[in-house]
């Protein structure tokens, strides 16, 4: 059965263009949203709308610059008149080094998109959620490396776990607007994005055994709780904070 609330909504998703952005740019037209789908990586972004099914609208933007953060909600309500519902989702893993060999180049450049980025993002749909007057739902992406520290991760880390901070002011703020705010703390989820890193394809059996499920997500899994997070189904969570991990937290 699909979600309560979801169908007819405007949903804006950045970093749409492959891995969870897709998962739940697709999911969330499964559910009947109209959805605006953003990232920087065009024919990307152009092909993996074009193999869906729904209401969509495609948006080339970078969110780590303000403008272009602000113009992609006006499309947003130029196309579909309104949004509703924010998966602010982009985001870059950077070089894996220690911080002793970390160039500051690389730690802005990870922060530019991750946390300076989510925050006009965020910013920008707050605006107009709360220009609307009707509420509105946001789910922020993180990261189980916002929650853990671990080596090798200083600037990737530092910005998701910024992000979870960010997320909870955004929860204190909108609640009177009515608009709830979350965070999901995706772990190993087999993307474009983390394959460079970690090379799930190539993953020795067993290297997976500190997590209970033993396993990457598909990111069709973490997509379908950000449905949920989005949905009337989650009417009274707001400031969450949420694990999507395999049970790797634990």
């Amino acid at each position: 059965m699909p979600f309560a609330g979801l169908e007819g909504k405007v949903a804006l998703v950045t970093g749409a263009a492959r891995g969870i952005g897709a998962a739940t740019c697709l999911r969330l037209m499964q559910e009947g949203c109209k959805v605006v789908a953003v990232d920087v990586l065009r024919e990307e972004l152009v092909q993996s709308c074009a193999a869906m099914s729904g209401e969509v609208v495609v948006v080339v933007a970078d969110v780590s610059r303000e403008q272009d953060c602000d113009a992609m909600v006006t499309e947003a309500v130029l196309h579909f008149g309104a949004l509703d519902l924010f998966v602010n989702n982009a985001g870059v893993i950077g070089p894996r080094l220690p911080i002793t060999e970390l160039p500051v180049e690389e730690f802005d450049r990870v922060h530019a998109v991750n946390i300076r980025g989510a925050f006009m993002a965020l910013r920008a749909a707050l605006r107009q959620m709360q220009a609307q007057g009707r509420g509105g739902a946001v789910v922020n992406v993180a990261s189980v490396g916002g929650l853990a520290a671990q080596p090798l991760s200083a600037a990737y880390g530092s910005s998701k776990r910024a992000i979870i901070g960010l997320s909870g002011t955004a929860a204190h703020e909108n609640g009177p607007h009515g608009i709830r705010v979350n965070a999901v703390c995706p772990g190993a989820v087999d993307t474009p994005m983390l394959a460079p890193a970690m090379n799930l394809a190539a993953v020795p059996e067993g290297a997976f055994k500190g997590s209970p499920l033993g396993r990457a997500a598909n990111p069709s899994e973490v997509a379908a709780f950000i449905a949920y997070l989005l949905s009337d189904e989650a009417s009274y969570q707001t400031g969450g904070v949420y694990p999507v991990d395999g049970g790797r937290t634990i």
